[in-house]
Order: C-alpha cells, then sequence, then structure tokens
C-alpha cells in the first residue's frame, strides 16, 4: 500500500468512507472537497477530483430519494463558492495570478472556454456545459468575464446548467447501481475490476 500511488490511495481512501455515507459529516465533508476541487479551477483533478467524483455517489446513493436533490446541491454550492470567488479575483486582477500558479492559464480548458465565450457568448457558457470533456467551473467564469458577459448571466447560466446536468446523473446513476452495493460500484468505476471479488478482499 505504501508504493501505491497517491491517486490510488485516494481512491481507495474515498471508497473505504462508502460505509460512512449516511453519516451526518459526510455532506460537509463532500462541500470542501468540492469546494476545493473548483477554487483550484480542478488543476489537482487527479486526487481532488477524483475523490469529488467518488464522494458524489456515496452522498446521493446513501440518502435514498433525498441523496438525489442533496448531491447536485452541495456541488453546485462548492461550484457558485468558486464562480463567485474568481469573480472578485477578476475584478481585482487576481484571477490571472493565481490560475498562472496553478497551470491553469495555459491549459485547453481555458483556451477552449475563451473562444466558446468571445464567439457565442452566453450560448457558449451553455456549449461548455455540454462538452464530451469537463471544463472547470472556474475557468468557465474567467472566460466569460473577459468576454465581458453579465455576472448574472454568467452565474444563472453555470450554476442552473449545472444543478440540472448533476440531478439527470443523480437519477441515472441510482439506475444503474440497481443490484450492487454502494462499494462495489466505486470499485468497478473507479478501480475497474469485480467490485464484489474487490471487497471481499478487503474485508
Amino acid at each position: 500500500m505504501a508504493d501505491a500511488p497517491l491517486k490510488d490511495r485516494c481512491i481507495d481512501w474515498a471508497i473505504g468512507l462508502a460505509r460512512h455515507g449516511g453519516a451526518w459529516w459526510m455532506p460537509l465533508l463532500f462541500l470542501a472537497v468540492s469546494a476545493a476541487n473548483a477554487l483550484t479551477g480542478s488543476v489537482f483533478i487527479w486526487c481532488l477530483g477524483v475523490v469529488q467524483g467518488i464522494l458524489f455517489p456515496v452522498v446521493v446513493m446513501s440518502n435514498g430519494k433525498f441523496g438525489l436533490l442533496l448531491g447536485p446541491l452541495i456541488l453546485t454550492i462548492a461550484a457558485a463558492i468558486g464562480a463567485v470567488t474568481y469573480m472578485q479575483l477578476m475584478k481585482t486582477g487576481g484571477a490571472d495570478a493565481l490560475l498562472t500558479k496553478t497551470g491553469a492559464k495555459d491549459s485547453k480548458w481555458l483556451a477552449t472556454a475563451q473562444q466558446l465565450a468571445q464567439d457565442w457568448g452566453v450560448l457558449g457558457l451553455l456549449l461548455m456545459k455540454v462538452l464530451p470533456f469537463p471544463v472547470p467551473t472556474a475557468v468557465i467564469v474567467v472566460a466569460a468575464m473577459l468576454a465581458k458577459i453579465d455576472e448574472f448571466k454568467i452565474l444563472a447560466v453555470v450554476l442552473g446548467g449545472k444543478f440540472v446536468q448533476l440531478v439527470l446523473a443523480a437519477v441515472m446513476m441510482q439506475y444503474a447501481v440497481e443490484g450492487a452495493s454502494l462499494e462495489e460500484y466505486l470499485r468497478m468505476q473507479f478501480k475497474g475490476g469485480d467490485g464484489a471479488a474487490d471487497e471481499k478482499k478487503t474485508d
């Protein structure tokens, strides 16, 4: 275990939390991880992004029908924290420095987001929400601000679109795990093996 890559250790740690999915502190942990991922522009997606991706189904599937709204709501709140923070940084000239420090300034995400925002405006923001590859919320916000799109429109499109998208994903997820335990589902999705067999090895 000591020689395992950090990404694999993050995955194992997050999957181990599945048994605590119904705990009162789980949504708070999920919010903290998601907010950190949003504020860093998803630069640490290999760790924070992976843990966020695992905790989402944990929260959704451990809280019954309420989880269908709770999981998406937490991720949307985290996105809002990131969006508002980057908007304020843009006004003070701090966003450029932060993007440079985290390595996101020259990323393909920012280049794509800037092009779409400049060419298509609000429609471009909607297109970014449905692209086959994920564009971090912070990057979308920075690109939209550079394109002089109204702040309210940015928040409405980015957060509204994100919430609807996540609710649909949560509904499909609950159907996908039918017949399997939460830990089995997570191991199949993130470890790529036989969830039932892997779970027995860890018992």
